[in-house]
């Protein structure tokens, strides 16, 4: 009798407490860049999408080998909890990057298989790079792509959407293989453009891949034929919730702004700043649904990026030229014309860390990770974080808790 109490009381506590969990991760972001946004928005301390999380923490980023992490090491401890080496996917720090395998970790897809949820990835980079790969794949390899993608299309991930056509064509890949065709197979609707995002069929699993590689900056972006970010995630988050209401299940969702990340390594300001515009749209779409649903969302980055920091490069502060730009536009975020005026009063200095551990030949030119701690945000109705820094396997302890799996 004891034993059937048990049971029913932690199936009772999972019903109870059991939330769906979205992860945003925000590649390369750092502390700096939130200053950096708020600045362009207005020139003062206006208030952001981000204001919306109810707690804020920071979170470090080493790697097991490394105190400066790549994205492949930093979501290997995200997504399974474990820290790895720098350039490995999903295996322990046994595994040496391009050399030797290492243990497999069992990660937050495998999780979710094994545990009766449902999983989507979303990211603007290749489905195959370093993040969303870490959600999913064992290689000793990040730059395996080509592997990668065979992984991904052997799982069952309810919904993947970003880009990378040409891991996925058999007139690209060097075995041929039309995984395509096999992931149609598997009851994939697959999506090649924007059009695809117009219907939502739950009774099929989904795969949008929109670009060949990665896909543009939202600076760049063809806005008629490839959808931005905040469209895949609110498109990601309507099919998951649908699906999951009509099986009983919760899910989790991971969304990769990843071109943040590409913007600072290139000192590329404009499509940085667009990039920043674009993450605040998501949140704000994604706060929107968790207001009104058992939703956890997280924003973490994996890591810093460049170091960017706000110079004046006039005696005043500027700002009254900004605040006359604003009132002039009449806009909530800058199109490109407003961002050149605002860009007038101000550099983006992006600061060299090379001789830290990065690869930078030319520091003027490439800027690369550093071991800076990042910012860590959470909105939840049932957790609130009990300490302000942490290490970035815990924000895995944190995913299983909220689906309300934890051991």
């Amino acid at each position: 009798m004891k034993n059937i109490i048990t049971i029913v009381l932690i199936l009772l506590s999972i019903l109870i407490f059991s939330d769906n969990v979205i992860v945003i991760v925000t590649d390369g972001m750092s502390l700096d860049a939130l200053s950096i946004h708020r600045k362009l928005i207005s020139g003062g301390f206006p208030e952001t999408q981000f204001d919306r999380f109810t707690d804020f923490a920071l979170c470090e980023t080493t790697a097991d080998n490394t105190y400066i992490t790549d994205s492949a090491a930093a979501a290997t401890a995200l997504f399974t909890g474990y820290k790895t080496k720098n350039g490995v996917l999903g295996m322990d720090n046994t595994a040496e990057y391009k050399i030797k395998d290492g243990k497999k970790i069992e990660n937050i897809s495998e999780y979710c298989k094994a545990g009766g949820f449902l999983c989507g990835i979303v990211t603007n980079t290749r489905v195959t790079h370093a993040t969303p790969a870490g959600t999913y794949a064992h290689i000793k390899s990040r730059d395996s792509e080509y592997d990668i993608a065979v992984q991904l299309a052997e799982k069952d991930i309810d919904l993947i959407m970003g880009g990378g056509t040409k891991q996925f064509s058999k007139d690209v890949r060097y075995d041929k293989r039309d995984l395509f065709k096999e992931m149609e197979k598997k009851s994939y609707t697959v999506a090649k453009d924007k059009k695809g995002l117009k219907k939502i069929n739950i009774n099929k699993k989904f795969f949008g891949i929109f670009t060949p590689s990665t896909m543009n900056y939202e600076y760049d972006r063809d806005t008629l034929n490839e959808p931005s970010l905040s469209e895949m995630g609110e498109y990601a988050v309507k099919y998951l919730d649908a699906k999951a209401k009509k099986e009983g299940k919760e899910f989790f969702l991971m969304i990769e702004s990843g071109r943040i990340d590409h913007a600072a390594h290139y000192h590329m300001t404009k499509e940085y700043a667009f990039e920043l515009f674009e993450l605040e749209r998501l949140v704000g779409k994604i706060i929107d649904y968790a207001e009104t649903t058992k939703t956890t969302v997280i924003m973490v980055s994996d890591h810093a990026t460049g170091n960017p920091s706000f110079i004046g490069t006039k005696t005043t502060d500027g700002f009254s030229s900004t605040e006359s730009v604003f009132s002039t536009h009449k806009f909530v975020y800058p199109d490109k014309e407003s961002l050149d005026l605002l860009l007038g009063e101000f550099v983006i200095e992006w600061i060299d860390v090379s001789k830290y551990g990065g690869e930078s030949e030319d520091p003027s030119y490439k800027g690369d990770h550093s071991g800076s701690d990042v910012p860590f945000f959470l909105y939840s109705k049932s957790y609130n974080l009990n300490k302000n820094i942490f290490m970035n396997t815990d924000i895995y302890t944190l995913i299983k808790r909220q689906l309300g799996r934890s051991e």
